[in-house]
């Protein structure tokens, strides 16, 4: 049986207009758009499904949607603080738009401790995993980035 790509478990997602907004956020993590954390942490998931023989589709699926409405679309920031409660409106998105319930579980358990409910399958796990790694990578990034900023801006650069 042949695996199907990345590209071939999302690719309906990829053509959704909300979808295509993400990549009008900027500095999600730093210096990384929304879109292209989602599209990282959905690949990595997918990746790591196949690796220890997951499902791959629900966790590429997941891992790419599991921020969808992080930060923008005002009319779905209901919340007091939407930040902490961005895997709730990235749920419900994910439920209207008729996604699998393992999916819309591992979307909502990615914020794990924070959002007080532990990953169940390995699927939530790998989201949980992979959105954690790549937040490490997007951290690591941004800051070789400002340092080499700052570093090309200091008082030795200028002398």
């Amino acid at each position: 049986m042949r695996i199907k790509s990345y590209e071939e478990y999302i690719a309906d997602l990829l053509d959704h207009p909300d979808i295509q907004r993400l990549r009008e956020t900027r500095n999600h993590h730093w210096k990384r758009d929304r879109f292209s954390h989602c599209y990282a942490v959905g690949k990595l998931s997918y990746r790591l499904a196949v690796f220890f023989h997951a499902n791959a589709n629900i966790a590429a699926r997941a891992g790419f949607l599991h921020d969808w409405y992080h930060g923008h679309m005002p009319e779905r920031r209901h919340f007091v603080n939407a930040d902490q409660h961005h895997f709730r409106i990235s749920l419900q998105a994910a439920s209207a738009y008729g996604e699998h319930p393992t999916v819309l579980h591992a979307i909502r358990t990615h914020f794990w401790p924070w959002g007080r409910m532990l990953p169940k399958t390995r699927e939530a796990w790998i989201v949980w995993s992979a959105d954690n790694l790549i937040w490490a990578v997007d951290l690591w990034q941004s800051a070789k980035i400002a340092l080499r900023q700052r570093w090309s801006t200091g008082p030795a650069a200028q002398s």
